[in-house]
């Protein structure tokens, strides 16, 4: 059957004056818009299943959020919840998604209205993937000297008139150009990529997708700067010891601090990321069919008996996440093949390591292209791999204060190998 596609996009923009969330170190509330937040749905649709994927401008969303917008939608049309597919952009210029009184509207029905919206008006469709990559605007936060993942990976759908209908592309890279001293609305750069993507493509639907970005930073100008002039640098948080830093040194800053940042940062990134999305777009012919399947699996991510216990976390902290964080930790990996392409959804912060990992293994496998998708139905902080607990730091002390296990990703790998291997192409 012919391939079909819809798209819908609301406004989620805040009201004035409520917390924005991301720092911890704000001097107060959201005093304006920059740019008002969106939520973009693409439903994709071919004749035996169809798939929801849902880019939303928030940093996160709770497992019970997600599960609500997918009880909406599946209220209104026949989507399968499961087949939701919700994922956030991370913005750090955005409002606590946890309170929802930050809104005049309920945000969860105004997301399900971007759903059911692109379902309802699903037209004959083609699609295409392709990959690429960005390399200098990105700069691992953790370990300055080792490697952020540069994969750029784009889905093309148009109409069956070849006109652009929408793009999905994914990239490592935090949102977080406008630091702790912004206190204005902000989509940050994926905002503004999103926004550039839709004028340069006569309005189709741009979504954004964030990929291993847990340990994963802007390269700015500012940035740029401060490395070039040779200034004490230390890694966020308190990996910092291993660069020798020192806080009392001359000029030292931490690769953290993101305090300074403009605007126009936010639209340097995004111009240089649209343009590595746009020479891979057309470099796409697509097709009018393309096979989609999807498969979820729950991992426990839980402490095991023979590890160290949970050390607790600040109620700040825990009160942000609010997820099942007591006997169980229950998180849902998604498996989607959209054509030749797989994509992995986590509910969390993921290294870039993981995300390399996840490509290598479907390549291995012969998959065309491979993305790993962070923030994906829920999200429980940092889920970081094995080899990254003994080294400590901010990403580190989050999990094993909620008594996450440092076996986590391995669990992950377990679980989806056999599901990759099931779907794996058979032509190659």
């Amino acid at each position: 059957m012919t391939l079909r596609a819809g798209i819908g996009i609301v406004d989620i923009t805040p009201r004035l004056d409520v917390e924005l969330i991301g720092y911890f170190n704000r001097p107060g509330g959201a005093a304006g818009v920059h740019d008002p937040l969106k939520a973009r749905a693409l439903v994709l649709d071919d004749g035996d299943m169809q798939l929801a994927f849902v880019s939303i401008e928030l940093l996160w969303l709770r497992g019970q959020a997600v599960a609500e917008i997918r009880r909406l939608v599946a209220a209104r049309c026949s989507l399968a919840p499961a087949h939701i597919f919700i994922f956030c952009t991370h913005t750090h210029g955005g409002p606590a998604p946890h309170q929802l009184e930050s809104w005049d509207y309920s945000l969860h029905e105004r997301i399900a209205e971007a759903v059911v919206s692109a379902y309802e008006n699903r037209q004959p469709a083609r699609l295409g993937t392709g990959a690429g990559q960005l390399v200098g605007y990105s700069i691992n936060r953790r370990w300055l000297d080792r490697p952020a993942d540069p994969s750029v990976g784009v889905i093309r759908v148009d109409r069956a008139d070849g006109t652009p209908l929408a793009i999905l592309s994914n990239f490592a890279c935090h949102a977080v150009v406008m630091g702790y001293d912004n206190v204005l609305v902000t989509g940050d750069w994926p905002g503004y990529s999103s926004r550039l993507l839709e004028v340069e493509l006569g309005g189709a639907l741009a979504l954004f997708a964030q990929g291993g970005a847990g340990d994963v930073n802007p390269l700015t100008e500012t940035v740029r700067q401060r490395l070039a002039a040779g200034h004490p640098v230390a890694a966020i948080g308190d990996v910092s010891f291993y660069y020798g830093y020192a806080t009392d040194a001359p000029d030292a800053w931490n690769i953290g601090d993101r305090g300074g940042g403009t605007f126009l940062e936010c639209e340097t990134l995004a111009r240089a990321y649209n343009a590595e999305v746009l020479r891979v777009w057309r470099g796409i012919t697509p097709q009018n069919t393309a096979a989609l399947w999807h498969e979820k699996v729950v991992v426990e991510a839980k402490i095991g008996a023979d590890e160290p216990p949970e050390r607790g976390l600040p109620a700040a902290l825990t009160s942000i996440l609010a997820e099942n964080i007591d006997s169980s930790i229950p998180l849902e990996i998604a498996i989607v093949g959209v054509g030749d392409a797989v994509l992995m959804g986590q509910p969390g912060e993921i290294f870039s390591e993981t995300a390399v990992a996840f490509r290598k293994q479907a390549q291995q496998l012969h998959y065309r292209h491979a993305m790993l998708l962070s923030y994906a139905n829920g999200c429980y902080a940092y889920l970081p791999p094995a080899n990254a607990f003994p080294e400590g730091g901010y990403e580190v002390n989050w999990p094993l204060g909620l008594g996450i296990s440092r076996q986590t990703q391995d669990r992950v790998t377990a679980a989806i190998t056999p599901l990759l291997q099931a779907h794996a192409p058979k032509d190659q």
